[in-house]
């Protein structure tokens, strides 16, 4: 096993950070050999089969080549649950966990009928579901392959989700009951194309560009037809969760304010940026 080990640090050094190899590394050996961090300790000098060493190989080629290793395992882990992932969603990140736990524990044990909006994997609408099951739990998105991947997720979790296929930025508002909602939460696309150069390949190469970009000139796009809709989608006092650009925090809560939403804050994430926002639908318009 330490020759395959050692066959993964050569190739991904330079590649990727040495904390980003070993994590690598344990996700590669829990996938195929079953191997927690401390079994691949106690196993290190195990003689691996030449099938699943050749299988290591094959895995080493595909990450030199800058795929995310959630794509080739085909699974990640979010919220403490293991969703499926291919290349027609985005892999869920760690900071939306963050936005899925602020839903949760703001919103205990009340009979809510929540929305997310951008599903995705449906990684926020299943744990949401699973966390809260007094409530009624829907998932919109445009993409087949994202619907198809995120209902199998839910099926997998046995979490009850109605899934939508439905374009944000196209459907009119008519399409759904007024104040049929108390809860909307989304992480819809929100990196201006401009940001490109500073990402990584992992992501440029892979990950699909209708789920991350917006345009320069409009990067509060999705932003502002969530909130219009969301003052006739909400009951008075609903409750409007979501994940943002870090350098759009101030921007999105003076439009939601404009909008007519009250009681804006702009949250944190663990590293200190500005990544989510909260915000309450009046009781009364006007």
């Amino acid at each position: 096993m330490q020759q395959s080990i050692d066959l993964l640090r050569h190739k991904l050094s330079g590649l990727y950070p040495a904390g980003e190899i070993t994590g690598i590394t344990r996700m590669i050996f829990e996938a195929l050999c079953n191997y927690s961090p401390s079994d691949i300790l106690l196993h290190k000098d195990t003689i691996l089969s030449e099938d699943m060493h050749l299988k290591i190989e094959s895995i080493a080629r595909r990450l030199v080549r800058q795929e995310p290793i959630q794509y080739i395992l085909g699974y990640t882990d979010f919220c403490g649950y293991r969703f499926d992932v291919a290349p027609g969603v985005l892999i869920p990140r760690p900071e939306t966990g963050e936005l899925v736990t602020r839903v949760i524990r703001e919103n205990g044990d009340t009979p809510l009928r929540i929305a997310d909006l951008g599903t995705g994997s449906g990684c926020i609408a299943v744990t949401l579901a699973l966390a809260l099951p007094l409530c009624r739990v829907e998932a919109w998105d445009i993409s087949a392959d994202a619907l198809r991947i995120a209902q199998r997720n839910a099926q997998k979790h046995n979490a009850p989700v109605n899934f939508i296929q439905r374009d944000i930025l196209l459907y009119t508002v008519t399409e759904a009951e007024a104040e049929s909602l108390d809860i909307i939460v989304s992480n819809p696309p929100y990196i201006r194309q401009s940001e490109q150069a500073a990402m990584c390949e992992n992501v440029l190469g892979y990950e699909p560009h209708e789920a991350l970009f917006v345009p320069d000139e409009s990067p509060l796009l999705f932003y502002e037809k969530i909130a219009r809709d969301g003052i006739q989608l909400l009951t008075p006092g609903g409750k409007l969760y979501f994940e943002i650009n870090e350098t759009q925090g101030a921007n999105c809560a003076r439009m939601l304010e404009e909008t007519g939403y009250e009681s804006v804050e702009i949250i944190k994430d663990l590293y200190g940026k500005d990544r989510f926002i909260a915000t309450i639908k009046p009781l009364r318009n006007g």
